[in-house]
């Protein structure tokens, strides 16, 4: 019978080796740890068997049993994980380690076993069959271990019926009773030797279930996916280099991207200081996001922490490659740059387009206006000089667009007088009433076609400002215009200055039914009627351009001046 357990203990011994080797082979996950644990613990306990059946001393046979509980206290715990794992089902973490910390009370109350009674009472060396054995007589420890090996039992048992209730494929049904066996083989194999016979046979129990669980392994293939994947992802990604570091900044691994950009990586110890392996690296952790260049690549870098259970237990450097970013980047600043400078040709283009019909049409209503040859061209000229010393002065705050869209619309100020029949525009003389009721309407007739030729070919800001100053250029400052009698701010600004051009071009200019005012005289009627017929806060604007526009007029028959830019 010794031989044959002696064979017997030596071949389960080798498979628990051989099974250790298998599973060793399997990549580090949360299912591939426990079951390495626990076949590490099932191999120190076969090492006790063995010396057991080989002890020729009661101090031998000590030293065996001790050997066996050094493997046993934990065997069932690693059991329940491996178990809980597959089932996806995670207990409190204080159950844990109150399972853990009874395991390590038994440990170290059996390899005290000879300095107390609370495993046995006694013990001696025996034999049955010519094996020997330890006769004993079991205190409270032992009855406590038992006690809680039968709970573990009931635990698997009950994790069994929930898992195979809970799944209908029968492949998945057929694993959770195979663990169950893994699990219930040694707790028999114990259970016979009680009541069949006094020789161990746990040893024959834990091959079995070591056998099964390699075959659920290797042929159910029950591996740890999650883990799987996070080492295939780290060791897989061509655009982003990694370098995993622990709290206090020392390596701890990398990919093979980061291995190529900083070669002193392949030859870093784990847990070195990342200063003292790469001083590059050490910078880019230090100082954040700062672009890195190797190879003819940019590199985003980016610390991120590692977390577990709300408390930091590490970081990770990023450096993706960002280089068809930026160079997509530079491709659409670029498409930008070209598609703006595009559009303001093309706006340029047509605002120019604009322009012309503008003063296509003011001279088409000019030529019909015998009395006031040249006077379009001419307020739009004033209009620009005043507009242009407004803006410099800031005070009013008027903004480069709302100026250039005065001097573009200036021209159309007279555009409803296309509506007024020749009798009366052509007229050279005063108007009756009648007559000049009629000749008023050319502001709203104005604002009107001005709307019509501008709406949807212009922007509402520019449509607005001229309509404004056609319908409201004949506005004054006291209420006493037309068409709506406006007052004060309530006439547009832009109307309140294109009526300052108008009447000014109209006093020193000649008509047909009267001559030229001389400058001083214009000048003095303008000034006057600041506060009655124009805004008293423009004249300061007017009296500084008083000498420019009189140098306009003087010149205006010989050679019309470059108008001024704003």
């Amino acid at each position: 019978m010794r031989e044959f357990l002696f064979v017997g203990y030596s071949l389960s011994s080798l498979i628990s080796i051989f099974c250790l080797y298998l599973i060793l082979r399997q990549r580090p996950g949360e299912g591939q740890k426990s079951v390495q644990t626990l076949t590490s613990f099932i191999c120190i306990l076969m090492t006790g068997y063995w010396l057991s059946l080989s002890a020729s001393s009661l101090e031998g046979m000590v030293i065996a049993q001790k050997v066996i509980y050094a493997g046993g206290c934990y065997v069932y715990f690693y059991m329940l994980l491996f178990y809980l794992n597959f089932c996806r089902i995670r207990i409190p973490r204080i159950v844990s380690e109150l399972l853990q910390a009874f395991s390590f009370g038994m440990l170290i109350v059996a390899f005290t076993f000879d300095h107390h009674k609370l495993l046995y009472r006694s013990y001696s060396l025996g034999e049955v069959n010519g094996v020997p054995i330890l006769e004993k007589e079991y205190g409270i420890a032992h009855h406590a271990y038992i006690a809680m090996m039968a709970c573990y039992c009931v635990a698997f048992i009950v994790l069994a019926v929930h898992f195979y209730r809970n799944n209908k494929k029968g492949k998945r049904r057929t694993q959770s009773l195979i663990l169950l066996l893994v699990a219930l083989c040694p707790t028999a194999s114990y259970i016979l030797q009680k009541t069949v016979s006094k020789i161990d046979l746990v040893p024959f129990g834990l091959c079995v279930s070591l056998v099964l669980i390699i075959y659920l392994i290797y042929v159910e293939r029950i591996y740890d996916v999650t883990g799987l994947a996070k080492d295939y992802v780290f060791s897989s990604m061509d655009d982003t280099a990694l370098i995993v570091l622990d709290p206090e900044m020392r390596y701890r691994g990398s990919n093979d991207l980061a291995k190529q950009l900083f070669p002193e990586l392949e030859t870093a110890e784990d847990g070195g200081k990342l200063q003292w392996i790469s001083g590059r690296l050490y910078r880019i952790a230090m100082k954040g996001s700062r672009e890195y260049e190797a190879d003819g690549k940019i590199y985003e870098p980016k610390l991120k922490p590692v977390q577990n259970m709300g408390r930091d237990v590490g970081s990770v450097i990023w450096l993706t490659d960002v280089t068809a970013q930026r160079e997509h980047l530079k491709l659409e600043e670029k498409y930008q740059r070209k598609l703006e400078h595009d559009v303001r040709e093309k706006t340029k283009h047509i605002e120019n387009m604009q322009q012309k019909i503008v003063l296509g049409i003011a001279d088409i209503v000019e030529n019909r206006d015998t009395s006031t040859g040249g006077h379009i061209r001419r307020t739009s000229d004033v209009v620009r000089i005043l507009i242009k010393a407004i803006w410099a002065d800031k005070q009013l705050g008027l903004t480069d667009e709302f100026c250039a869209a005065i001097v573009r619309t200036a021209p159309m100020h007279d555009l409803g007088k296309i509506a007024v029949e020749d009798r009366i525009l052509r007229k050279p003389g005063k108007y009756t009433p009648e007559e000049y009721e009629i000749m008023k309407t050319h502001t709203t007739k104005g604002a009107q076609i001005v709307y019509k030729v501008l709406h949807g070919v212009s922007d509402e800001k520019t449509l607005k400002i001229a309509c404004n100053i056609a319908k409201y250029h004949h506005e004054k400052w006291n209420g006493q215009g037309y068409p709506e009698q406006l007052k004060g701010e309530e006439i547009p600004l832009e109307a309140r200055i294109m009526a300052i051009a108008d009447v000014y071009d109209a006093l020193v200019s000649e008509r047909c039914y009267k001559e030229a005012m001389s400058f001083d005289q214009a000048y003095d009627i303008i000034t006057e009627s600041m506060g009655s017929h124009f805004d008293p806060s423009l004249e300061k604007y007017f009296i500084q351009c008083r000498s420019q526009l009189e140098e306009y007029y003087t010149y205006a028959n010989k050679k019309q001046p470059k108008a001024a830019e704003v």
